[in-house]
């Protein structure tokens, strides 16, 4: 059972009482206010969505209009073609001045023939826009998108001629660039929505099939909504080309009934208001929080003195004071009950220690025994220390420097008889190395130690980096006439210790280093036999879970990375 100190007991329950009280409050935003917020949100969607739909149909009637005044003008009623030729010339550059308006303009008579200029006729008698401008009882009939010679995409406009007696006898007809009615369109950002302008048929007029099926809404999605039923603004909930649930948002154009304005906007977009204030009371719970830690220190401060002074007075027994005793309050509660079974208690640790210490006296002479079994460690440090002082008092600092290092490595290298060392330890054992090869190849070695912090005290196998580190050395700087640059880095990654040790030496060939490989993992070195020595270590400390990694390129360098677990039970040696 896990156990807690007053202070945060007491800042504990002033806590979960803010939890409830902000957790109710965030079920009621969750379940009452966001089911309204996003509906007022889709209202206000769909009224955009409508209006937007106006302003695609201002854009027809405009047209409608201009093409209602020229189908007015005699000539074109008159059906004389000597008459109607010079007009289609003269409407054909005129709007050519305009090609966002409109790009050719011809005239089609009810035999099927088009005058598009004074040179150019064509027989439309079997295409069906040709036909259904006949026979269909709408004013205008707009076709579907398609890409002119100059690769220009363009609508047909089809406006009829009517004779004498109202029936139609002729149509005008003029090729629309689709470029005003996508500016219309596309720019368009409701609540970051996808918008177009299809047919109800589902033929998709201001964008691209396969775009629009890959980023907006897949066709066996589309497919399945009823686009005919459509009579005002509507709502479809579907599924996005992504898979996201989104609502789709449609309204039919009223000047040509045939064309819907359509809005696809996210579930999560239309949610997001929602989100902030729930955000926003999440923040407020984090301040309050703060609030109550600090409001809990200040309440508890009091009732935690007189604990404290009896626990500043058990450290000191612990750091070897035995005279600490505590000085009684004299308020005769808990506290002071408490002082009085200390003071005893400490009287009763005094006199087992007299008792103690005549048993301790038997047992140093087994101790002796066992500093004579340090003797031959010892000595052979203060010798290195003696040789240390001689060699600065001659001045050879180098040998001195060099002296210091070995007395390090040699340090850690035996290190009481014990496997393991911490990692801040090794990189030292490292760095004593590194310092002594760097005395004797100068500047030909140049090299940086870097450490995590979070990583000093981990427990690692000793002696694990100097060998890849004289492996680099050998292997990697020796054979390049200018050296190069050793970097030894040690890192945490989840559960895992990191230690890689690179070069910028010779490096190795392809074919050498897949051998290399090979050989370390079926551990028949010839050659290498640091490399295959850690391994092994490792493997048996380990297991499987120990890796050792090489990567090599020729002229460039080596890097190899040892990958080690960590043993959860010994955090810090």
């Amino acid at each position: 059972m896990m156990k807690f100190s007053i202070r945060h007991k007491i800042i504990f329950f002033f806590s979960l009482a803010s939890l409830l009280v902000f957790s109710a409050l965030g079920a009621y935003i969750g379940f009452s206010v966001r089911p309204r917020t996003m509906t007022q949100t889709r209202f206000a969607i769909s009224q955009m969505v409508e209006s937007k739909a106006n302003e695609v149909s201002m854009w027809v009637k405009r047209m409608a209009v201009e093409y209602r005044t020229i189908a007015a003008i005699p000539a074109f009623s008159s059906m004389d073609v000597r008459e109607i030729t010079p007009l289609i010339d003269r409407f054909t550059e005129l709007y050519k001045k305009n090609g966002e308006t409109m790009e050719t303009f011809s005239y089609i008579g009810k035999n099927g023939f088009c005058w598009i200029n004074s040179s150019a006729v064509e027989n439309l008698m079997d295409h069906n826009d040709y036909q259904l401008a006949y026979q269909d009882d709408r004013e205008f009939i707009l076709s579907l998108p398609i890409v002119n010679p100059e690769h220009r995409q363009v609508m047909l406009f089809y406006y009829p001629v009517l004779g004498g007696t109202g029936i139609k006898e002729a149509l005008i007809c003029a090729a629309i660039p689709t470029v005003r009615l996508k500016e219309i369109v596309n720019p368009v950002q409701i609540y970051e929505g996808r918008s177009w302008v299809m047919t109800r048929n589902k033929d998709l007029i201001t964008t691209d099939e396969e775009y629009f099926v890959e980023n907006v809404l897949s066709r066996p999605a589309l497919d399945q909504l009823d686009m005919q039923a459509i009579i005002s603004s509507d709502q479809f909930r579907v599924r996005d080309a992504r898979g996201q649930w989104a609502t789709l948002f449609v309204s039919p154009v009223t000047e040509y009934d045939d064309w819907v304005f359509c809005t696809l906007v996210q579930d999560s977009v239309i949610g997001r208001s929602t989100n902030q204030i729930l955000i926003g009371v999440l923040i407020l719970f984090c301040v309050l929080l703060v609030i109550n830690i600090v409001m809990g220190a200040s309440l508890v401060q009091w009732v935690l003195k007189p604990i404290r002074a009896l626990q500043g007075q058990m450290k000191r027994v612990e750091e070897g004071t035995l005279d600490a005793y505590y000085t009684l309050p004299g308020t005769r509660d808990e506290i002071d009950s408490l002082g009085r079974s200390y003071n005893a208690m400490l009287d009763e640790i005094i006199s087992l220690i007299d008792r103690i210490y005549e048993e301790q006296a038997e047992k140093r002479q087994a101790e002796l025994k066992v500093l004579q079994a340090q003797i031959k460690p010892h000595f052979l440090y203060n010798t290195l220390d003696n040789l240390k002082w001689m060699a600065k008092a001659q001045g050879a600092n180098e040998v001195a420097k060099a002296i210091t290092s070995l007395s390090t490595y040699f340090r850690i290298f035996l290190s009481n008889g014990q496997e393991k060392i911490t990692l801040a330890q090794e990189f030292k054992h490292t760095e004593a190395y590194l310092t002594m090869q760097k005395i004797r190849y100068g500047q030909k070695l140049n090299y940086t130690l870097e450490l995590d912090e979070a990583a000093h005290d981990l427990p690692m196998l000793k002696i694990l980096i100097q060998p890849l580190v004289e492996n680099a050395i050998n292997h990697g700087l020796k054979p390049k006439e200018n050296g190069g640059t050793i970097r030894v880095s040690a890192s945490l990654l989840d559960d895992t210790l990191k230690i890689q040790v690179a070069d910028d030496g010779a490096g190795m060939a392809e074919a050498t280093l897949q051998a290399l490989r090979q050989a370390l993992q079926n551990q028949q070195m010839e050659g290498h036999y640091g490399l295959q020595n850690v391994l092994r270590r490792c493997r048996i400390e380990y297991g499987e879970k120990a890796q050792l990694n090489i990567e090599s390129t020729l002229g460039q360098g080596t890097c190899i990375t040892l990958i080690l677990p960590i043993d959860k039970k010994e955090e810090s040696v």
